[in-house]
């Protein structure tokens, strides 16, 4: 039991592809606790979180602006404002 704990406090790794899948579906329960619990522990893994549903509410705004053909990327100016809304929540 210990050990599982340990990895789950260590795993970086697992944690953020649990976060990541939170934006897009649910998790299952047993999901929901080793992500709570390595965030505990990990103040990098809070902060990639803070700093993922920042560019993922940023970018909500951006529909429809990446150019047409690939490959695809941001406009300069959408670059641009994206960059200052990240740079005023740091």
């Amino acid at each position: 039991m210990a050990g599982k704990v340990k990895d789950i406090i260590r795993n970086c790794k697992q944690a953020t592809l649990l976060a990541v899948k939170r934006e897009e579906r649910l998790l299952t329960f047993p999901e929901r606790i080793r992500l709570s619990v390595h965030l505990v522990f990990c103040d990098a893994c809070k902060q990639f979180i803070q700093q993922s549903a920042l560019i993922n509410k940023a970018m909500k705004g951006f529909t429809g602006r990446l150019d047409n053909t690939p490959p695809y990327r941001l406009s300069e100016a959408a670059k641009e404002k994206l960059q200052q809304q990240i740079d005023r929540h740091n």
